[in-house]
């Protein structure tokens, strides 16, 4: 039972994160889905301690990513375990591209945790869902602060909130 309850977790943040990796069909004509897909891409080359709260379908849960060295790492019941690499996130966001139609759209300025951000808008039509986003995207560093998504009209939402300070693999 546990198993089963990690692989939805490794889901779910894996849907969270496929939705933000997915970038627009030609990404020259739209720079800003470029931005958000550059940050996004950049994410896990970078160590980072990601922070998810998620409603799917009227079930609430949290839980916490670490990419570092390469590899993914999840927390579920306090218990850390790692999962697939990030070069499989990268294939799999590329596979998504060719297949999902994505709009992004600057929105404003504004401050996460006393860091300049740009906020955008991201609605994405792959051929399983629909999603809208909010991302913020550290204008010092390019790096993704936060992210909302809503999935299938609202039925579902995944925010999350990226730290990159003294990141370690937690095993």
């Amino acid at each position: 039972m546990e198993t089963t309850r990690k692989r939805l977790l490794y889901i779910m943040v894996g849907c969270a994160f496929g939705h933000l990796l997915t970038g627009a069909l030609p990404l020259a004509a739209q720079d800003d889905c470029k931005l958000v897909l550059d940050g996004m891409i950049k994410l896990f080359d970078t160590p980072t301690h990601a922070y998810v709260t998620m409603d799917i379908a009227g079930k609430p849960q949290t839980g916490e990513s670490i990419y570092a060295g390469g590899l993914v790492y999840a927390e579920y019941n306090g218990k850390w375990s790692a999962g697939g690499t990030t070069k499989e996130i990268k294939e799999i966001a590329e596979k998504n591209r060719q297949n999902n139609k994505t709009t992004c759209r600057y929105l404003k300025d504004e401050p996460v945790n006393g860091e300049m951000a740009a906020v955008y808008s991201v609605h994405e039509v792959s051929p399983r869902s629909t999603s809208d986003s909010k991302t913020w995207i550290s204008k010092a560093k390019g790096l993704p602060l936060r992210s909302d998504i809503d999935l299938e009209g609202g039925k579902s939402h995944i925010s999350t909130r990226y730290e990159y300070g003294n990141v370690r693999p937690p095993m």
